[in-house]
C-alpha cells in the first residue's frame, strides 16, 4: 500500500462527500419532478383539446352540416359545440377549422380524410390554441442566441363521418 492511499483513505479527508451526494440527488429529484408535472400538463391539455374536436367533428356530422353555399351549417354546428363545451374559438389564439370532404379506405392502410366542400361524407375539425412552454424548455431556451416565443400551440385533429340512417319512419 503507497503512503498516498492511507492519506486519502483518512476520515478526515472523506467529509462532505456525503453532502455533496445529497445535493447531486436532491437536484436530480426535483428536475424530474419539473419534468412529470410539466408533461402531465401539456398531455392533459391536449386530452381537453382532443375531447373538444371529437364532440365538435361528431356533432357537426350527426348533425349533417355542408360547407358549401349558402347554407355553410357544418362549422356553426362545431363552433356551437366547442363554446357549450369550454372552448371558445378566436379568443386567446384558439381556432377552430372545419372542413368537409370524404373518407377514403384502403384496403391495407386506414381511412384517409380527402377534403372536398362540395361533399359532406365526412367533416375534419381541427382544434388549436397556445399554452405556457414547459418549465424545461423554458431554461433551455435562456441558453439560446434566438429567444422562443413563451408559448407552444397544441392541435387535435377529429374527423366524422355521417353515415345513412338504418331506419326511418314515413
Amino acid at each position: 500500500m503507497s503512503p498516498l492511499d492511507g492519506y486519502t483513505a483518512m476520515p478526515s479527508r472523506q467529509r462532505g462527500a456525503i453532502g455533496l451526494m445529497a445535493a447531486l440527488t436532491m437536484g436530480l429529484a426535483l428536475l424530474c419532478t419539473l419534468t412529470v408535472i410539466d408533461s402531465g400538463r401539456l398531455y392533459l391539455e391536449k386530452r381537453s383539446l382532443q375531447r373538444v374536436a371529437d364532440i365538435a367533428a361528431l356533432e357537426a356530422a350527426g348533425r349533417r352540416g355542408k360547407c358549401s353555399g349558402t347554407a355553410a351549417t357544418a362549422p356553426d354546428f362545431a363552433n356551437q359545440s366547442a363554446t357549450r363545451n369550454g372552448f371558445t374559438p378566436n379568443t386567446d389564439g384558439r381556432t377552430l377549422v372545419t372542413r368537409c370532404g370524404t373518407l377514403t379506405v384502403d384496403v391495407a392502410g386506414p381511412r384517409v380524410f380527402v377534403a372536398d366542400s362540395t361533399q359532406a361524407l365526412a367533416i375534419q375539425v381541427v382544434a388549436a390554441h397556445p399554452v405556457p412552454r414547459s418549465i424545461a424548455a423554458g431554461i433551455g431556451a435562456l441558453f439560446e442566441k434566438t429567444p422562443s416565443p413563451p408559448n407552444v400551440t397544441i392541435s387535435a385533429t377529429a374527423v366524422a363521418a355521417s353515415a345513412a340512417p338504418l331506419a326511418a319512419l314515413t
